[in-house]
């Protein structure tokens, strides 16, 4: 076999390997899920069903907020319920519609997250971007007095945030944080946190609110809120 017939079988089968991998990459592993505050709120997308259930034993989650209206036929839905009612923890679903939120549903879903009776919190839009994003900073600007462009330049830091949202998110954001008016040293004094090491860091159209729809423990009884 001549050297260029090995290197095209050698690719060929690099191929039969790494093509499957990444099809299934997120049945595997786990897909944008970081640590906001340590054993409090973990944030993320969608799981697959394995990933999940990990990341649900690992943090000791105890509470997911879904942030999307979704079908109870939808796939998504039926394999996170699985994985729900198996680990036993509770499902909050507030039915955000496209890739934005109401100021009300922002407000419902942060409180949902500062509750210390549903902590460890993950929650998690479908694709862990906008919805998540809109949620992380109207937490931190509703229960950590933060302003819209201290949330802002956190969520920057994160890969997946791209500088075109800042025309549809941002605007959202400072709406939002224009209802609590921070104090100037209560939005920038205080440090900030690498969510990529959870290390401090020095210096620091919207849908109709349909309102939450919750899974209790252990069974598959919707009720709205």
């Amino acid at each position: 076999m001549s050297r260029r017939a090995r290197r095209r079988v050698a690719i060929l089968a690099a191929l039969a390997v790494v093509v499957p991998l990444t099809a299934f990459r997120h049945d595997l592993f786990e897909k944008r899920v970081r640590v906001i505050a340590p054993g409090v709120i973990v944030r993320g997308a969608w799981q697959r069903p394995g990933p999940l259930r990990r990341m649900i034993e690992r943090e000791g989650i105890r509470t997911v907020v879904t942030l999307t209206a979704i079908n109870a036929h939808d796939p998504k839905y039926v394999d996170q319920e699985r994985v729900i009612r198996r680990t036993g923890v509770d499902w909050v679903i507030v039915p955000m519609r496209g890739s934005t939120a109401t100021l009300d549903q922002l407000a419902e879903a942060a409180d949902l997250l500062a509750n210390p009776d549903r902590q460890p919190v993950f929650f998690h839009c479908v694709g862990g971007h906008h919805r998540t994003n809109l949620v992380h900073a109207a937490y931190r600007i509703r229960h950590e007095g933060w302003s819209a462009a201290r949330a802002w330049r956190e969520l920057e830091r994160f890969p997946w945030t791209e500088p075109e949202d800042a025309l549809d998110d941002r605007p959202l954001i400072e709406a939002f944080a224009a209802l609590h008016r921070p104090s100037p040293e209560e939005a920038e004094d205080g440090p900030q946190t690498d969510l990529t090491t959870s290390r401090p860091i020095p210096g620091g159209d919207p849908a109709a609110d349909l309102g939450p729809r919750r899974l209790a423990m252990g069974d598959g009884e919707r009720r709205r809120r």
